[in-house]
């Protein structure tokens, strides 16, 4: 069954196709949400809360053509929204040694830094660079979901790209 008919069927109160859809979805919401908080249990309660939402508000679906991208704008919101109900808390930490940097981590140690750019990156950046770069979604699926223009997604990737290259540079 195609997933525009699926969602059709979900919409009109067949709960076991909207089972379906989240089964296709599932793998690549987690990725999303994982890729946001960096930790599975914040993104299982991210992607446990998305699904929750899709449900209850599966008759607004105006087209059912675009439910992934549908689905993917309610994951993106959520997440934003936890990660900055996270900002809020603040966390202390007792005194720790940070162990010294030596070569067989350098390659970790260059991941990290790379991760922690990308957290550092305006909100739509960043959500740009992990829809690109990390789901592997092309600049016009991009565009969909974020319900921005073409020139304005490749826009931000450029801007997004340059403040990383800057940003691990100076590291």
């Amino acid at each position: 069954m195609e997933i525009e008919e699926l969602a059709t069927n979900a919409k009109n109160g067949d709960e076991n196709a909207f089972c379906k859809l989240m089964q296709i979805n599932k793998e690549i919401l987690y990725k999303t949400a994982y890729t946001y908080t960096k930790n599975q249990h914040d993104a299982l309660e991210i992607l446990d809360n998305t699904v929750y939402k899709a449900y209850v508000s599966i008759k607004k679906l105006k087209e059912t053509k675009y439910f992934n991208t549908w689905i993917m704008r309610i994951l993106i919101n959520n997440c934003v929204n936890y990660l900055n109900k996270k900002k809020r808390i603040i966390f202390f930490k007792e005194n720790v040694d940070i162990p010294k940097k030596s070569d067989h981590n350098n390659n970790r140690e260059e991941i990290l830094d790379l991760y922690e750019a990308i957290d550092n990156l305006d909100g739509k950046l960043k959500i740009i660079i992990i829809l690109r770069y990390f789901q592997d979604l092309t600049v016009p699926q991009i565009a969909e979901i974020m319900d921005y223009p073409l020139g304005t997604v490749k826009t931000y990737i450029h801007k997004a790209l340059k403040q990383l290259r800057i940003k691990l540079e100076v590291e």
